[in-house]
């Protein structure tokens, strides 16, 4: 029978239910609304609230039998929608049918839903009727309170309190029940994990265990054919790579021998400098005598300029008494006659003063020229002795700077060509092992699936200690370079500028020009450094960038090797 039951009820929809109860609740809202307004029937319609109620309450069961009917535990998630559904339905019919007993009860009390008073009358109404009808209204309203609230069950209080402890047992038992098979559920489902996680277990066990073993006799099988055919395949190979890098060691040690060659010819161009500088210590001290001849003519020229102040005193005398003469020459016109032999005797004695005085003053100014010609020869030839020694040291220091700028420039050339030479013998060297590798890694096999690992880090280690030689090999080089270069720079410019400081205090000319000379040999120089080194590092970029590539393609010509023989 509940069976029969339960298949009905699984036949029905939460929709269905949902429809079926909200049309029963609607149409007895109506039909109580007709009755109360006509005056008919009025146990139904005092009735019609509680039955909208239990409406309501019958919709919230039906849904959450529907729902828990469609509960299936072995599949919650597919389970929880037609829960929900029958919830849903619940809650909807409940919620309607408490609405619409609660419209109904409002509804009643408005005096347009009330029926209609009889207007007829009764006449001659004996005061039995009245206490007929008074008893009978006070028994029907002790009937009603017993109805409402009496001590039976079948009161309506009675009715709401069983209701409410039906609805509370209900949904404690439901409770109750969602928690029994939530927890069945959980702990089917932790088994279900353990299980799974033991199968799980298991089964990766078992498959590590065949890879690994199969893996293991692979590798083995490789091992032993790559150790067999290791001497063949990289004996003569390792050989050549031996006798690249002996070649490469001898070569550095050449290279130290000329560097220290080198750095003896730096100390003879230090050496040649420093006799430059004894050379323009020479001239300091020669231009010393200047000053002093200069002294010596300043002492005879004060001299002469003291004889022509006397002598412009004594031609100013002169230009008094001509000035009197001329004044008495009427008076004398005058008394020609009586002065004539005074006159003559004065003239004779004038002439004779004059004669004295004018031969005087010609050998005071003789005298005068002689000893400016005598200063003026001793100076000239002081002059021409400090120029001509002035010449020919500046004519040594420049023959010196000179010397020293082509040994410079002979010494610039011979460090480029070496250097030259040497990137070209590494970068020959490295074309040379790059070529072979690769040669030699073409006619691998499938064995070079384990060789590749250890051919890689031979390779990488040969790399590494060919990059780092060529970059200890530059740094050295470099460093050599400039120190050399500083070195020769700061005595050059230490002694130069010593030079320089001389020069320009006794003649600025020379010294702006041993100046330029310095600078141009200064920037030839380092100019020539700059641009050796950075063509030697260019070069060495060139190699490394060309090994880089080479061993990228030989990586992935490898790995093509590999990945067809693994295929």
């Amino acid at each position: 029978m509940s069976e029969q039951l339960e298949m009905i009820l699984l036949s029905l929809s939460a929709g269905a239910v949902s429809t079926l109860v909200a049309v029963l609740i609607i149409g007895v809202f109506f039909v109580a609304i007709w009755l109360g307004k006509t005056g008919r029937n009025r146990d139904f319609v005092s009735y019609a609230p509680t039955l909208l109620t239990t409406l309501g309450i019958l919709g919230t069961f039906f849904g959450i039998v529907l729902g828990l009917l469609e509960f299936d535990q072995n599949n919650i998630e597919t389970s929880i929608p037609p829960l929900l559904a029958g919830l849903k339905t619940a809650f909807i019919t409940s919620l309607m049918g408490i609405f619409a007993s609660l419209l109904l009860k409002t509804l009643s009390t408005i005096p347009l839903f009330k029926p209609k008073k009889a207007k007829e009358q009764k006449l001659g109404a004996t005061p039995e009727d009245i206490l007929s009808a008074i008893q009978y209204q006070s028994t029907e309203t002790k009937a009603l309170k017993d109805a409402l609230v009496g001590n039976e069950e079948s009161t309506l209080l009675g009715q709401f309190k069983m209701i409410r402890s039906d609805i509370n047992d209900n949904a404690k038992l439901s409770r109750k029940t969602l928690d029994e098979r939530a927890e069945t559920e959980e702990e089917r489902f932790k088994e279900f994990s353990t299980n799974l996680w033991l199968k799980m277990q298991e089964f990766a066990d078992v498959l590590s265990k065949s890879a690994t073993d199969q893996v293991i006799e692979a590798l083995k099988q490789v091992i032993t054919d790559f150790n067999s055919n290791l001497t063949e395949q990289f004996g003569d190979n390792f050989k050549q790579l031996n006798e690249a890098v002996l070649l490469l060691v001898r070569w550095q040690e050449d290279y130290k021998n000329q560097l220290e060659q080198m750095q003896s010819q730096y100390e003879l161009g230090v050496k040649s400098i420093a006799s430059t500088e004894s050379s323009v210590a020479t001239i300091s001290e020669h231009s010393k005598v200047i000053p002093e001849a200069m002294i010596q003519l300043k002492e005879i020229m004060e001299v002469c300029n003291h004889q022509i102040s006397e002598l412009e005193s004594h031609l100013g005398a002169f230009r008094d008494m001509r000035d009197k003469a001329v004044e008495a020459v009427p008076e004398i016109q005058n008394q020609i006659e009586n002065v004539v032999s005074s006159i003559s005797k004065s003239v004779e004695t004038a002439n004779t003063h004059y004669a004295d005085m004018l031969t005087e003053a010609e050998k005071g100014i003789n005298n005068v020229s002689e000893k400016l010609i005598e200063s003026s020869e001793t100076i000239g030839k002081s002059i021409d002795l400090a120029a001509t020694e002035f010449t020919d040291n500046a004519a040594r220091t420049n023959e010196s700077l000179k010397t020293s700028s082509d040994y410079l420039q002979d010494q610039t050339g011979i460090i480029k060509q070496h250097l030259e030479d040497a990137v070209s013998d590494l970068n020959n060297t490295m074309r040379g092992m790059i070529e072979m590798l690769v040669t030699d890694a073409k006619q691998m096999s499938e064995t070079m699936t384990t060789a590749n690992q250890n051919l890689v880090t031979d390779t990488n280690k040969v790399s590494d200690a060919i990059v780092n030689s060529a970059g200890k090999l530059q740094q050295r080089l470099s460093d050599v370079i400039d120190e050399a270069s500083t070195q020769q720079i700061n005595q050059a410019r230490r002694t130069f500028e010593a030079m320089e400081e001389s020069i320009r205090n006794q003649v600025g000319l020379t010294g702006e020009a041993v100046d330029s000379q310095l600078k141009l040999i200064d920037e030839s120089m380092q100019q020539e450094i700059n641009r050796v080194i950075t063509e030697m590092g260019r070069a060495l970029t060139q190699v490394t960038g060309k090994f880089v590539e080479d061993y990228v393609k030989l990586t992935q010509a490898m790995n093509e090797i590999v990945n067809e023989r693994v295929a």
